[in-house]
């Protein structure tokens, strides 16, 4: 393998905690418990995903991760008719750009940066949200290269082509760090060397493009990419 030079992350599921960050941020705006809002939280983000997804299929332009954040969220509270006024609403969409780091994050990518690697958010997030997320960070990141650049959604290979189209850096000299076996699928169609960082046990969809290595969280990045080089 030629040297690597970037690791790139997904953002949504590799280094933020959605899940729980939005249960919290749910319940605080509602006032229901924290117990009821999990499911529906769960089915805003899977809502979410399904526009962005149609938004690869369908002519014209990209269409914003904020508007496919805001008809996830308004989808579910049709769903579950739930009343909450709009400007709650907005809070609850901003609240994507300050969710909660899982804890082994941050160490992480300082230890990464120890090490002398270029760092990449690679992710779906609008140019703005992903900016916000990257000042989450105590190092920050080099680069933040954002699908709105390239005008498609993961999994779509001009996505996993930002690092080269836009920092000149080759596929195989950028190690990308996943959070979910659809990512780890784009990742690995595309070529780029893949480590799923499967915090939550999950399975491949398709064992037909498995990554290179499997790690239980990010604080076993360190000791993989010190095997790598």
């Amino acid at each position: 393998m030629p040297q690597i030079k970037l690791v790139t992350f997904d953002v949504y599921s590799a280094l933020l905690d959605i899940q729980g960050g939005l249960a919290v941020a749910f319940a605080r705006a509602t006032g229901m418990p924290i117990g009821e809002v999990r499911p529906i939280v769960a089915m805003w983000r899977l809502k979410q995903m399904e526009r962005a997804a149609a938004s690869n299929s369908l002519d014209g332009q990209r269409t914003s991760f904020r508007d496919c954040t805001r008809m996830g969220l308004n989808y579910v509270c049709a769903r579950f008719n739930l009343d909450i006024a709009a400007d709650v609403r907005e809070e609850l969409v901003f609240a994507w750009d300050h969710l909660p780091l899982w804890p082994e994050a941050d160490a992480a990518m300082a230890a990464v940066k120890q090490m002398g690697y270029r760092t990449a958010i690679l992710s779906n997030g609008d140019q703005d949200m992903l900016d916000a997320v990257a000042g989450l960070f105590s190092t920050g990141f080099d680069d933040v290269l954002s699908s709105e650049s390239a005008g498609y959604y993961k999994p779509h290979s001009a996505v996993y082509a930002l690092p080269q189209t836009m920092l000149g850096i080759s596929p195989a000299e950028t190690l990308h760090v996943a959070g979910g076996h659809t990512d780890v699928v784009g990742a690995v169609a595309f070529g780029l060397p893949c480590v799923w960082s499967n915090k939550t046990k999950d399975q491949l969809l398709d064992p037909a493009f498995p990554p290179d290595h499997v790690i239980d969280d990010l604080s076993g990045l360190e000791g993989l990419l010190a095997v790598l080089s």
